[in-house]
């Protein structure tokens, strides 16, 4: 029992805590009555770890997910200094500061208690690591920050000026240390901040901010822990319901009805046929392009790639990320040696391909129309990719209500991905180096497979840059980072200046055409000779340029696909976000960042 399990302490004290939520940003504690026992000091402590301190991002921020036509503040441009979303993580990360200083300050009064010293001291370890993961992602998100040490009364904080960026992080940079003085590195019983997890943190904030000597050595400290290990298999790893890769996580729960993957997610990911939407949320076709193929080269220098079907000699994590389906193309469909079964998915045969009226429902032994394909629902797939990561069987049950998924928010591959950058961004990378991250982590990725993992050798500081950047973004898929990613590599503004892209919109299927293209619409017969030709859904061998990131214009010039939203990110104004506005108009001192 070694990592953070937090769950069931968030869960339990969202209902029971007597903690105001509701406090105003560099507010004080709720009241100067609580802290009174050794029970509400623990009770305390137990209330940090909830998602409003800990924000999870949206899994369709970055690049690598797609929601149908739509885009959010991140992408469109429409953010402004009243968003909710950027004024909420402002108010909760100095809610969570507030607490945390009130806490360092009631130690004393907690010995007068008879809290014994080892509590004492993990209780500070965690208030030190709350602050320092706070003010890390202020400084990173905001830049300059207002810098609290001490706990300021209200008056204070409504004068006091932002604090210049290097120090905030020189701070954050402090309280991890001091977490990590003071957690140990596993517990007995309930499981929290951990010395890994200051580590891990630490070594992520520093990265996000440029300093990489910092995350080098602390990504490294973690390693070197020894506690934590690489999950055997990549696929199972999102549905485990323990692995001694996760440093840090939320765990969902049906009983208490929290759920980190709501009935939104649940039905926009589960396909049409297993009772979803199918797809409304998808893996978006840039990761698609991402993998490489099974010799490690994109799929534009491979001679390993068939774009005609695009499951076909890639790296595995491809199929064990996105629900893999038999093109028109494919070898057992050519050869005639196609079994249902190879694509079976929440028991139903799953293809979208068009010309595929009908698949097997295993569960009842008969075949059914294929409503998971363009030719009889317009709703499906918009992209004709489904999700695969995180799901499972648990999330058809509980009447997609949500689904009791645990979600990584550190885990130890990120630790050893995070420990390869920093070394190559000193242009220190060694063979060694990659032998322990990034390779450690392709040989899990091919384990079983029968195939020979493409090994990285070490070479240019451009090309490790090349391949990094690559691996983060095929192995961290998904899971919510890519557009911090995007941001620190100031590749964002070539990114989210690009369209997003999804199939034509086609015929409804409202009228049968029995496998007879005559008596298709005209609009939709280019979809089903795509299909036919292997165009479908993506078609041709699009260009991968030296991020790993697919110029997918040429697919819309030959009509695979098609825009679906033009996004919009200037470059002057949005790696930084707005100061919230409210507080600037209680505090003067506040400045605003640049544009803004």
């Amino acid at each position: 029992m070694k990592k953070i399990l937090l769950a069931t302490i968030a869960s339990a004290f969202a209902l029971t805590s007597c903690v105001d939520l509701n406090l105003a940003p560099l507010s004080e504690g709720s009241s100067e009555t609580w802290y009174s026992t050794p029970a509400e000091i623990e009770m305390s402590v137990n209330d940090f770890y909830r998602t409003a301190f800990f924000p999870i991002n949206d899994k369709w921020w970055g690049d690598d997910a797609t929601r149908r036509n739509q885009l959010n503040l991140m992408q469109d441009g429409s953010m402004t200094a009243e968003n909710g979303t950027t004024r909420g993580r402002w108010e909760n990360y100095y809610k969570g500061i507030a607490r945390a200083l009130r806490l360092l300050s009631k130690m004393d009064a907690a010995r007068a208690m008879g809290v014994s010293e080892a509590t004492i001291t993990q209780y500070e370890g965690e208030a030190y690591f709350y602050l320092g993961f706070a003010y890390g992602n202020l400084a990173f998100h905001w830049g300059d920050a207002i810098l609290d040490k001490v706990g300021m009364t209200l008056d204070e904080a409504y004068s006091m000026p932002r604090s210049p960026k290097a120090e905030v992080l020189a701070y954050a940079y402090d309280c991890f240390d001091e977490a990590a003085k003071r957690l140990p590195e596993s517990y007995g019983g309930i499981q929290r901040a951990t010395k890994g997890a200051a580590y891990a943190f630490k070594a992520r904030t520093a990265l996000w901010c440029g300093d990489y000597a910092i995350a080098a050595t602390a990504a490294k400290d973690c390693m070197d822990l020894q506690v934590y290990k690489l999950h055997d298999n990549y696929q199972d790893l999102f549905t485990a319901s323990w692995s001694d890769e996760w440093i840090f996580f939320f765990r969902g729960d049906v009983t208490l009805k929290q759920y980190l993957f709501a009935a939104a997610d649940v039905q926009n990911v589960i396909p049409r046929l297993a009772g979803g939407w199918g797809g409304v949320w998808a893996p978006s076709y840039e990761l698609i392009c991402a993998y490489p193929c099974i010799d490690g080269k994109p799929i534009d220098e491979s001679p390993l790639y068939n774009p005609k079907d695009l499951f076909e000699n890639r790296d595995p994590r491809l199929a064990m990320t996105v629900v893999p389906f038999a093109t028109a193309h494919n070898k057992s469909v050519l050869d005639g040696t196609y079994d249902p079964r190879d694509y079976e998915w929440l028991g139903i045969e799953h293809t979208p391909d068009p010309s595929r009226i009908e698949v097997m429902k295993f569960s009842a032994d008969s075949k059914v129309g294929n409503n998971d394909s363009k030719a009889r629902a317009e709703h499906a797939a918009y992209n004709g990719f489904n999700v695969k990561k995180f799901v499972d069987a648990s999330w058809l049950e509980n009447g997609y209500k949500g689904a009791p998924t645990t979600y990584p928010y550190m885990r130890y591959g990120d630790v050893l991905l995070m420990y390869a950058e920093a070394m190559i961004e000193q242009n220190k990378c060694t063979q060694e180096v990659l032998d322990a991250t990034v390779n450690k982590l392709r040989e899990r990725a091919y384990a079983g497979t029968g195939i020979e993992y493409p090994k990285v050798v070490n070479g240019t500081q451009a090309q490790m840059r090349t391949m990094i950047r690559t691996e983060r973004f095929i192995e961290m898929a998904l899971e919510g980072w890519r557009y911090e990613d995007l941001i620190r590599w100031r590749l964002a503004e070539k990114v989210f200046n690009t369209p997003t892209y999804f199939l034509a919109r086609t015929w409804s299927g409202s009228t049968s055409w029995d496998g007879d293209i005559s008596k298709v619409p005209d609009t939709y017969k280019q979809l089903i000779q795509n299909w036919k030709d292997g165009n479908y859904p993506l078609g041709g061998v699009p260009q991968i340029d030296e991020n790993g990131i697919a110029d997918l214009s040429e697919m819309v010039e030959k009509g695979y696909i098609v825009k679906a939203a033009e996004r919009n990110f200037n470059k002057d104004r949005d790696y930084l976000w707005p100061v919230p506005a409210a507080d600037r108009l209680i505090n003067d001192k506040l400045d605003q960042n640049p544009n803004w």
